[in-house]
């Protein structure tokens, strides 16, 4: 008679967790990937971390409701979190609860990298983004085994066996699916792969089937004249169904030729684009004063008040040559240049930068009314259309030579950055001890001192006064700042709201809309900074 013994197995249980994530980051320059001059790439690690979740069913899981529906289709997330992290359950009373947690094949998905700080081939940041991943524990049941006696007396326990009892895991491949099945001692398994049934063939015939008997039973009862058109649209589709193999091979091979023919399509048409834009770029790379272009300060009879005036002589990026006083009152320049030092912000406030630029714009957007008289006049002069007027006012401030502004000294020993260090080591003109290292639009327009974010803040706030769509961009990754305008030129855009913002450097002469440099073009990393809510009209 056969002996039992019982026996504990251990059945793995498993909780998901749908939840935001916060870490910081490392990462080390990857020397086989990058050229070190337009791309560089780096291995991430996450270093820290901490995820935060509610305690309610659509955040935690258990093993019989499987993973969100959201997070199946994401890959695993490649880069390795640490073994331990800290866990914050929000509970529907409103109580807090914090645990350590071991998350078992995490996916981060919607993640974004920010404050990144480079120091040689390393780079820092933070991470953040929607995680998902399980915890094991395990259930203990007592279970009876058979016990075979060996011949030497000792008992062997059998090992554990397949059960029926599915995870809630499967994975597909073409047409075949298969499904992850429980050991009984609580470990997993994967089952054979089984084809799934295609009913197409099924509903083909029945629809020929269907077809025959509307074309039949009218026959005997109208007469054949009249179906002949239908008689010979049915003698095609029999056709078809008997050379069924032979036309989805030709078919293939077609879809296949064609695939090739847009390939080079494709290969082409970056070609082409890349020559285009390098015939269409920068007349030279930053703009220079010519002997004709003079600064004066002169007396205004009615107000009483003294006025800063930039004589100004610029093209278009037709060669349309244009010229017009910039002028700004003097009290104007010293009441902005006075708020704007007076703007106190907290060092700890992630949106800092945002803050400042919206207070100087706020503040500064009446003050500009001599400078709209100049445009106002170029505008009616010419009788400029939409897109011709934003590009006569784009290419007048493109043509300001460029400055750089910082808000320590000018000494490039000061800085780890590449381009201050390298532009300040080549003798590059700048403007230090400026408050936030920005200036307001009309300190720029009275002393035409400028770099990238001073020039995007003025381009912004006049294309705005003209009811432009537009938007400023920053990046921290690339420490730059460039304008984005909703009008239909062609090139390198970003979609924001549903509407698609064509870029448009401010920088350099002559560059046209929708053409930046390559090594800055991941429309990933450039974050909103203003937005106008303005239509596409004048």
């Amino acid at each position: 008679m056969p002996e039992f013994v019982t026996v504990q197995e251990h059945i793995e249980r498993r909780t998901y967790i749908k939840g935001k994530f916060k870490g910081k980051f490392i990462g080390y320059l990857d020397h086989q990937k990058s050229d070190l001059l337009h791309e560089n790439f780096y291995d991430l690690e996450v270093l820290s971390g901490e995820i935060e979740t509610t305690k309610d069913d659509a955040h935690i899981r258990h093993w019989q409701t499987g993973e969100s529906e959201e997070f199946q289709p994401i890959e695993l997330f490649l880069t390795k979190l640490p073994e331990s992290l800290p866990l914050e359950m929000h509970y529907n009373d409103g109580t807090i609860k914090r645990y350590q947690i071991n998350l078992n094949e995490p996916k981060l998905s919607n993640y974004s990298l920010s404050k990144q700080a480079y120091e040689k081939n390393k780079i820092f940041g933070d991470i953040e983004g929607d995680i998902s991943g399980y915890i094991k524990h395990y259930d203990t049941q007592d279970i009876k085994v058979e016990v075979i006696p060996e011949d030497d007396g000792t008992i062997i326990i059998p090992p554990s066996t397949k059960t029926s009892k599915q995870t809630g895991r499967t994975e597909l491949y073409g047409n075949y699916k298969r499904w992850e099945y429980y050991y009984s001692d609580g470990s997993t398994y994967w089952g054979d792969w089984i084809k799934q049934s295609d009913d197409t063939g099924f509903l083909y015939g029945l629809l020929q089937v269907l077809f025959l008997l509307v074309i039949v039973i009218p026959l005997f009862t109208v007469g054949w004249k009249h179906f002949l058109p239908l008689l010979i649209i049915g003698g095609i589709l029999y056709l078809l169904s008997i050379f069924k193999p032979v036309i989805v091979r030709f078919w293939s091979w077609l879809i296949r030729l064609l695939g090739f023919a847009f390939l080079l399509f494709f290969v082409f048409g970056i070609i082409s684009l890349f020559m285009n834009s390098t015939h269409t770029t920068v007349k030279k790379k930053y703009a220079t004063n010519s002997k004709d272009e003079i600064q004066i300060t002169t007396q205004d009879p009615i107000t009483g008040d003294s006025i800063i005036s930039n004589y100004r002589i610029w093209q278009d990026y037709n060669n349309k040559e244009y010229s017009g006083n910039i002028r700004v009152k003097v009290s104007d320049f010293r009441d902005v240049a006075s708020y704007r030092n007076g703007i106190s912000v907290s060092p700890q406030d992630p949106n800092q930068y945002n803050y400042i630029v919206s207070k100087i714009y706020d503040f500064d957007k009446t003050k500009l009314s001599l400078l709209y008289s100049m445009f106002d006049s170029l505008k009616t002069k010419h009788n400029l259309g939409e897109t011709e007027f934003a590009e006569v006012i784009t290419s007048c401030i493109q043509d300001i030579p460029y400055t750089l502004v910082l808000d320590n000294e000018c000494n490039a020993n000061r800085y780890n950055d590449k381009f201050i260090s390298e532009y300040l080591g080549n003798g590059g003109k700048c403007e230090g001890y400026i408050k936030f290292g920005l200036l307001a639009p009309t300190e720029f327009m009275g002393s035409l001192i400028g770099d990238c974010d001073t020039r995007t803040l003025l381009l912004f706030t006049v294309l705005n006064h003209y009811n432009y769509d537009v938007v400023m961009l920053g990046s921290e990754l690339y420490r730059h700042s460039v304008i984005g305008i909703n009008l239909p030129y062609n090139g390198i855009s970003k979609t924001i709201n549903g509407k698609r913002y064509v870029i448009w450097e401010t920088t350099e002469q002559g560059i046209p809309p929708g053409v930046i440099p390559r090594e800055v073009s991941d429309m990933r990393f450039w974050h909103v900074t203003l937005i106008s809510n303005n239509n596409q009209s004048i």
